[in-house]
């Protein structure tokens, strides 16, 4: 599975590493803003948008999909969406499979993240829903539960590089108490 990260590293003086020590603050502030979204009430819905409000104060985000895995066919199902057209809920959208990215990224369970997404390696529908015009970076997030994994987090940014920091931070951990409150909280319908 390719994974493209482009990030220098630009030496660090007195500036840089303030600055680095007041963004790792505000990242902290924000994520334990983001654990205490997961205590409150309401449905799936409300707390991704929730959720994804809180990590657009980090990471700049254009448009976001929470997508479903179906106990009922094992399909992948767009459930909610937000980006510059509104929010977008209760929908049960399901992917085809031909020459997803992902299906691949679902079954893989590691975190994807792309940047300059010029060359888009997954299908028509997988490429309206993960970048708009304005996107220079997107994430593929598997959400999943003590190994039974249950959907994906689709993120993008019109910033390049902004998920960059996702796999050695708290990401994990936040994704696993999201899927959990994913299987609680997901509407009694069919999916």
């Amino acid at each position: 599975m390719e994974k493209v990260l482009t990030r220098s590293n630009p030496e660090e003086s007195g500036l840089d590493s303030q600055l680095t020590q007041n963004e790792n603050s505000l990242s902290q502030r924000v994520l334990r803003s983001i654990k205490a979204i997961l205590s409150k009430p309401g449905d799936i819905y409300k707390l991704f948008f929730l959720f994804t409000k809180k990590l657009n104060r980090l990471y700049s985000i254009s448009q976001s999909s929470l997508i479903v895995h179906s106990k009922q066919d094992g399909k992948l199902k767009v459930i909610a969406m937000k980006g510059e057209n509104g929010a977008r809920k209760g929908l049960a959208l399901t992917l085809p499979e031909k020459d997803s990215l992902l299906y691949k990224v679902f079954a893989d369970g590691r975190f994807y993240i792309q940047n300059h997404p010029k060359n888009f390696s997954g299908n028509f529908i997988e490429e309206k829903i993960l970048k708009n015009d304005t996107a220079q970076s997107f994430a593929i997030l598997p959400i999943s539960q003590n190994g039974t994994r249950n959907g994906l987090i689709c993120l993008s940014s019109p910033k390049q590089d902004a998920f960059a920091t996702f796999e050695n931070g708290p990401m994990n951990e936040i994704l696993e108490d999201f899927s959990l409150n994913l299987i609680k909280r997901m509407p009694p319908t069919n999916i």
